[in-house]
């Protein structure tokens, strides 16, 4: 009988990544065990923490209070969600109990828990697309950015292969876990599996679900010794049993990052948690230059979708809109819809001063544009345009025309056709099936039952001259992932792209292109072939970071103490012991204040996206 409980706080605080001894009150003896979750005391706050217990035994040399009480009894913390956020934790310099905190939904006492899934045998018949080669345990696959028809749908073949995979470990008695970057891709497997009547296998975690929903269905999963889970990036923590398979559909989108603190990445995750036995699957139309490293390193096997090219055509750098893309338009508005896509939202994406001819900023630092023909606001602070801060003239003109404009500008070339805009705030409805043109920004278009009859790209020029040296490669994502909307028979153009990179994408040189790239990113001493570590602290506190991480072999690429902020960069071999010698620091750092509000005294971001 256990006297003494190691529990982990589940606080976001670095100084609180530890276990805390407590005594285990003789009426609980009989009950606690690891992995429950208690209430405790902290120090002298009245308020109780929440916790873990991570270890039972019966001597301890620093407990002096009790536990107070068993919020659940059930093993909600099992020592394979432990030991991956424990990984996770220390790769990414960061508290553990914050990972708790986004892997354990909070304990609803009201919430009636839904029963666990009983799994039975699928006798399932599944199309699944062709392979150059058959899949090894960790693989990456270059899907074809096709759809294939499926009980009377369209289904991009990724869902398919993600699918088939799913269910051969199932057929095995393993659970998989499948995560793809947004709500609507997950829409697409939960209309394919109810189709195929398996859907009762399956948990589905969607974004913005209820607090009680996502209660449950932890405990559903948990409870569950076989089950299929489909959801975005939350879902790599599901606490499943048995797990054979972690899939990942589009790796380089952003939506797979966190954007704040823990700031990890999707791909990352299931790299750590395919440990042992599991098998590892990534599916893109595009090939990433971070997967690429793995194939090149032979951690991954490469593969791609037999399939013929997509038809695609370009026309290099000149017109916004030339006579090539005005007749794939017209050529295809009787065949179905046609997408039009580029890459910003309003009327005009930036203002110039029509005095001195300086792009329009804002006294806030932030870049003037249109969000519509009547207003100028400010990007950052929305604070509307009056006069241009060097010369004071309050003339401006416009500059790149955005989605807003661009329906306009259609509207007056094809007056007869339905014209709608799609973007992140306006999402189009009631869309005909055929003389319907559809302008829509990265990500935003809705999918058709059958397809674009035809997709036209503008503005190339801007997605490449991204402030970023991933620019061509987030452009290539950008466009694959709207190429794979398009019909069976539907074709695809490019204004303004130049020869190599149209040559490449009409040969479906994907891979290619992802291998130069990654022999540049080496040749410059970059990610992905080196990680990156972007610091933010006090001077003091910079300065013992900086120093600490050099002593372990990283190399500074620039320290600014007055803006406090530092970047450096390491190897991966070298990346767990500099983890650990920022843990130290962070640990022993005071909170700084950042206008009214407190930060973490060293803000660690790990291969931060932002930085270059």
């Amino acid at each position: 009988m256990s006297r003494f409980a190691s529990v982990l706080a589940k606080s976001p605080l670095i100084q609180l990544d530890r276990a805390f001894d407590y005594l285990i009150p003789e009426a609980m003896q009989n009950e606690i065990a690891i992995g429950q979750e208690v209430v405790f005391p902290l120090g002298r706050s009245k308020k109780r923490q929440v916790g873990y217990v991570s270890a039972l035994s019966d001597t301890s040399d620093y407990a002096t209070a009790s536990i107070t009480s068993i919020q659940d009894a059930s093993e909600v913390l099992s020592s394979q969600l432990f030991d991956f956020l424990r990984a996770v934790a220390d790769r990414q310099c960061v508290a553990l109990g914050e990972l708790i905190a986004l892997a354990v939904p909070d304990y609803m006492s009201t919430v009636q828990r839904l029963p666990a899934i009983e799994p039975r045998a699928l006798e399932v018949d599944v199309l699944v697309p062709k392979l150059d080669a058959a899949l090894g345990a960790r693989a990456a696959v270059l899907t074809s950015a096709r759809q294939l028809e499926v009980a009377g749908t369209l289904v991009p073949d990724w869902a398919l292969l993600l699918l088939a995979n799913a269910l051969g470990v199932h057929s095995r008695g393993m659970s998989s876990i499948i995560v793809v970057p947004e709500r609507a891709d997950i829409d697409i497997v939960v209309d394919l599996a109810h189709r195929l009547g398996i859907d009762d296998q399956f948990v589905f975690l969607k974004p913005s679900q209820k607090k009680s929903s996502r209660y449950q269905l932890f405990h559903q999963i948990k409870e569950s010794r076989q089950v299929i889970v489909v959801g975005t990036r939350s879902s790599i923590f599901a606490p499943v049993k048995n797990l054979g398979l972690i899939a990942v559909h589009d790796d380089s989108d952003d939506s797979l990052r966190d954007q704040g603190s823990p700031f990890t990445n999707t791909r990352d995750l299931a790299l750590i948690r395919a440990n042992g036995d599991v098998e590892l699957l990534f599916t893109a139309p595009y090939r990433s230059v971070e997967l690429q490293r793995l194939v090149a390193i032979g951690y991954l096997s490469d593969h791609k979708v037999v399939d013929a090219p997509l038809r695609i055509s370009y026309s290099e750098p000149g017109l916004r809109m030339d006579e090539s893309g005005f007749k794939i338009v017209r050529e295809n508005l009787d065949r179905g819809p046609v997408l039009v896509l580029l890459p910003r939202k309003g009327d005009s994406a930036s203002v110039y001063c029509a005095g001195c001819g300086d792009k329009l900023t804002c006294s806030c630092g932030g870049h003037f544009w249109q969000p519509d023909a009547a207003n100028t606001q400010c990007r950052l602070c929305n604070k509307h345009f009056v006069a241009c801060i060097s010369c004071g003239s309050r003339n401006q003109k416009k500059g790149r025309t955005g989605s807003s404009r661009t329906v306009a500008e259609l509207g007056k070339t094809f007056p007869n056709t339905a014209i709608s805009e799609a973007t992140g705030d306006k999402k189009p409805t009631g869309l005909k099936t055929k003389n319907q043109i559809v302008v829509a920004t990265p990500g935003s278009a809705p999918r058709v039952p059958k397809g674009y009859s035809a997709v036209l790209i503008l503005d190339s020029d801007v997605w490449l001259s991204r402030q970023t040296l991933s620019a061509q490669q987030m452009a290539v994502r950008d466009w694959m992932e709207a190429l794979e909307l398009l019909s069976p028979t539907g074709r695809a153009a490019f204004a303004g792209l130049p020869a190599d990179l149209g040559n490449a994408l009409s040969l479906g040189q994907l891979i290619p292109m992802a291998k130069t790239a990654l022999e540049e990113a080496r040749e410059l001493g970059l990610p992905p072939a080196m990680r990156i570590c972007s610091l933010q602290a006090l001077p003091e506190t910079l300065e013992a970071a900086v120093s600490a991480a050099k002593s372990k072999g990283a190399i500074a690429l620039w320290v600014d103490e007055k803006a406090g902020s530092a970047l450096i960069k390491f190897s991966y071999n070298q990346g767990p012991a500099i983890a650990k010698e920022l843990r130290v620091v962070a640990i022993g750092a005071t909170a700084r204040t950042q206008g009214v509000t407190k930060r973490r005294g060293l803000r660690v971001v790990m291969d931060d996206p932002q930085a270059l």
